[in-house]
């Protein structure tokens, strides 16, 4: 009986080791996702509102791309999905501060018309 838990054990070993072995392929689908959405980002003016994330995703994805080439596709699938979400992330603060300069200019705007419709009406306040 203990040469089959040996068997056994050396089986689940061999399994585990296979399984630590198993080799991860150049993630191309992340990578060309990152690369989208930071030309998305790009696109929206992120530069402007969200320099930091844009540069952080550009920087995540090339180190993405050098990764894959040295044959380490675990690493390069977690910087290609990295750098996508902090692409994401730059369009969202970019779109957050475009809104917020609309409110702004809305608010402007409306105090220019209450001092024109002060002047207007003679109404002193």
């Amino acid at each position: 009986m203990k040469s089959s838990g040996a068997i056994a054990a050396a089986a689940f070993s061999a399994l585990l080791i296979a399984g630590c072995a198993t080799k991860v392929e150049r993630p191309t689908a992340e990578m060309t996702r990152a690369s989208t959405l930071i030309d998305q980002a790009e696109r929206a003016g992120a530069q402007r509102h969200a320099a930091a994330e844009l540069q952080q995703a550009r920087q995540k994805l090339s180190a993405a791309e050098k990764a894959a080439n040295d044959g380490k596709g675990e690493v390069a699938q977690r910087l290609a999905t990295e750098a996508g979400v902090d692409a994401e992330l730059a369009v969202a603060r970019t779109a957050s501060g475009e809104a917020q300069r609309s409110a702004e200019e809305v608010h402007r705007s409306t105090e220019t018309l209450q001092q024109e419709a002060t002047r207007g009406s003679g109404d002193p306040k």
